[in-house]
Parts: C-alpha cells; sequence; structure tokens
C-alpha cells in the first residue's frame, strides 16, 4: 500500500502517532466513495444502495456513505438510530433485523423506514400496527438455492434461520397485502456469482408473478483479503448477472452491500511490542487480536489477512523470510492472528500492518480483557480526518459503570 508511509507521516505531523500510541486504524474516503459511484454507475439510477452498518458502524464514516446518496440496511434497532445519527433520510434506511419488538415496529412504521419482515408472526405483528403506515414492508424470503463456502455466514440453504421459504411468498401476499417488496441474501464472504445470481432470479421471478413493487437482493458479493483467495467478481459482474433476472429496468431495486464496499478501504497499524521465540519459532507480539479480527483468530480456516512488517518509519521490511507467529494481546492461547507465515525479522519499534480491515474489524469488536477500540481516522491524499476518537481507559471502566449515562 504506497500510501501507508505518508500517511503515517502525516499522522506524526499532527500527532496522532506517538510513542504511546499501540494501534491506529485508517480508511480512504476516495477509495470508499470510488466504490459507492461505481456501484451506482452499474444499476439503475432509481436503485436504492443501502450499505450494511454492521459492515463499520462508525458515524462519521457512515455520514460519508449517505454524502453519496446511498442509503443505510440496519440489523438492529440501534442501527437505524446510527444511521439517523449519519443523517441518512428515513426513505434510504433498510430494517433487517429477525427479531423485533412492538415498539421498535411501531417506531418504524412512523418513521418511514423499509422494513423487511422476517416471518409471518412479524406481519401479523405490523398489521395490528396499522402497517404500512409510513413505510414499505417487504417479505424475506430464503431461495434455498444453498450454501457457500462459509457455513456460518450463508443464509440462502435450507435450515436458515432467516426469512421463510420463497414457496410461502405468494400466500403470504394474499393475507397480507400490505407486502410490496420481497428481500433476499445469500450470504457473506464465500458466495459466488453463481449462487447469487441464483438466488436473485428465483426470488424475482416470485415478485414478478406477485406484481411487486421492488425486489431487494441483498449483498454478500466476497472480498479477496489474500493472494490465495479466487479473484472476486467485479461490481460490473454482478450488475451484469443481475440483468437477467426478472424486473430489471422496471422493478426499483434495493441492495445491501457492506464488505466488498468497505474492506480494502482500511488497514490497521499496531506497534510490535517484541519479538520472542516460542518453542523455536519467532513470535511477533501486538496490540491487535481477537478483540479486533475476532473472525480471523476463531475460524482461520475460513478467514485470513495479509499482514506486512514496517520498519519505524512505515517502509516494509525486507530481508530473509521465516516463519512466524503473530500472537495478539488477550489473554488465552488461541489468540494468534497467524500461526505459519513467512515474514521478515521484526523488532520491537517496528509496525505490523494488516491489510483490508475496513469491515467486520471495528464492527466486531470485542470486549474481552476490557482494551480500549483505537481510534479511527479517515484520509483523502495525505489530509486526515478524525472518524472515531477511540477509547481510553477511563472510557472502558464507564462504559462499564452503573452510572455511565449519566456521564
Amino acid at each position: 500500500m504506497s500510501d501507508v508511509p505518508g500517511v503515517l507521516d502525516a499522522a506524526r505531523a499532527a500527532g496522532i502517532w506517538e510513542g504511546s500510541t499501540r494501534a491506529l486504524v485508517f480508511h480512504d474516503l476516495d477509495r470508499l466513495e470510488a466504490r459507492i459511484a461505481e456501484l451506482q454507475s452499474v444499476f439503475p439510477g432509481d436503485t436504492l444502495h443501502a450499505v450494511a452498518v454492521k459492515a463499520n458502524p462508525i458515524v462519521a464514516l457512515l455520514d460519508v456513505v449517505v454524502s453519496t446518496g446511498a442509503g443505510l440496511e440496519a440489523a438492529s434497532w440501534e442501527e437505524v438510530m446510527l444511521a439517523r445519527a449519519a443523517g441518512c433520510p428515513a426513505e434510504r434506511i433498510v430494517y433487517d433485523s429477525p427479531a423485533k419488538t412492538d415498539q421498535e415496529l411501531a417506531d418504524a412504521l412512523a418513521l418511514g423506514v423499509w422494513i423487511n419482515a422476517d416471518h409471518e408472526g412479524e406481519l401479523r405483528r405490523l398489521e395490528a400496527l396499522g402497517a404500512p403506515g409510513r413505510a414499505r414492508i417487504g417479505l424475506r424470503v430464503n431461495p434455498e438455492v444453498g450454501d457457500g463456502a462459509i457455513a456460518f455466514t450463508s443464509t440462502a440453504g435450507k435450515g436458515s434461520k432467516f426469512g421463510v421459504p420463497l414457496s410461502e411468498a405468494a400466500a403470504l401476499k394474499r393475507r397480507f397485502p400490505f407486502i410490496s417488496g420481497l428481500h433476499v441474501h445469500t450470504g457473506s464472504q464465500g458466495c459466488g456469482l453463481d449462487l447469487l445470481g441464483a438466488a436473485a432470479q428465483a426470488t424475482a421471478e416470485v415478485a414478478e408473478a406477485l406484481n411487486l413493487d421492488w425486489l431487494d437482493v441483498g449483498g454478500g458479493l466476497p472480498v479477496r483479503y489474500t493472494r490465495t483467495d479466487p479473484e472476486p467478481p467485479s461490481l460490473h459482474a454482478w450488475a451484469a448477472r443481475l440483468k437477467h433476472i426478472e424486473g430489471w429496468g422496471h422493478r426499483r431495486l434495493v441492495t445491501e452491500l457492506g464488505r466488498s464496499l468497505h474492506a480494502g478501504c482500511g488497514w490497521a497499524l499496531s506497534r510490535i511490542v517484541g519479538v520472542k521465540e516460542v518453542s523455536g519459532v519467532p513470535t511477533i507480539i501486538v496490540h491487535l487480536g481477537a478483540d479486533f479480527l475476532l473472525r480471523r483468530v476463531y475460524s482461520p480456516d475460513d478467514w485470513d489477512h495479509e499482514f506486512v512488517v514496517l520498519d519505524p518509519q512505515g517502509i516494509p521490511r525486507g530481508g530473509e523470510l521465516r516463519s512466524h507467529q503473530i500472537a495478539g494481546p488477550l489473554c488465552f492461547a488461541g489468540d494468534l492472528l497467524a500461526r505459519d507465515r513467512a515474514l521478515p525479522s521484526a523488532a520491537a519499534g517496528d509496525l505490523l500492518l494488516i491489510r483490508d480491515c475496513g469491515a467486520y474489524a471495528v464492527g466486531l469488536w470485542s470486549r474481552h480483557c476490557n482494551r480500549g477500540i483505537p481510534a479511527t481516522w479517515g484520509y483523502r491524499g495525505d489530509a486526515l480526518f478524525p472518524l472515531h476518537r477511540g477509547e481510553t481507559s477511563e472510557d472502558v471502566v464507564r462504559f462499564w459503570s452503573l452510572d455511565a449515562r449519566d456521564d
């Protein structure tokens, strides 16, 4: 990443990266906006691109997303509130939680967001509350086209906890005429273009038969995290595949991308605390571990990242490669970011660069061992913009204190 030295120099000049700084996260705002612009260019102009809040919930970053004309997808009522805090108009918020309270449903109806109902019981509750109100009501369906390569993030196979079987959509539409659209989400990472396309196609055919106004094709476009990962489909290729679905061009579409927009825009730096030999293997100790890359540590066969050793100025270390471990700071033996990674020799004071962590890193932050979230900065060229100030030890104490709300 050729921009790292310049960004790091700017961080030093601004006093952001100092001797006591443990770790920082950076997000390339120009690249994020370019990704969203590319997405908008390959879909019909009236498509609502609702970017997943859970991918990166930092409000200042969500504000950048909203400023492009995109919307936000909320997987909880709290995420609806995050979207509102970012200035997102209600008509550009898609509310997808599978577990909504009556009060949350009533508030969503009054606010006028898009609501995707998960099951018949939720539709009955919406009916009792006076649906549709100001909202658009969709039904989440499962086309049962199969799982992707990662079972835990696949949602369109038989037995998925989400939605209702696609075959039940017609009967539910007759029972609840306020349903105006269908929602399908195939999975996140590990889902190829054929699987994503098959799910959208099957759902679009039912939406066409029922003469529904809109179709939410979800997200799940994969990302290439390491050089051994397969090349992911481009936004253009995804749109080209979806152009064959029923209703393209005359039915309003909704997308819910997150990872494929954010991941490649973000990267993290951790100061290397030290390097020690463990059973003859050099082990690099850093300030980010399972608290930051939860999936990488707990499911290493499914998730990986590229790690680069930098000198204190941000220049990649050279020299002979040797197998290393990368150990995080948490107090359990499995907190390892890598177990057998070929890296050049590192020393205390060097930096570890973690690539492609703009999505599902800060947003999955773990409280285990109670380390504070690192600050996040956005940048355009070498100009830095604060996105999240991070947490001090006092912030962590306040979080766990009974009177935290009174401060």
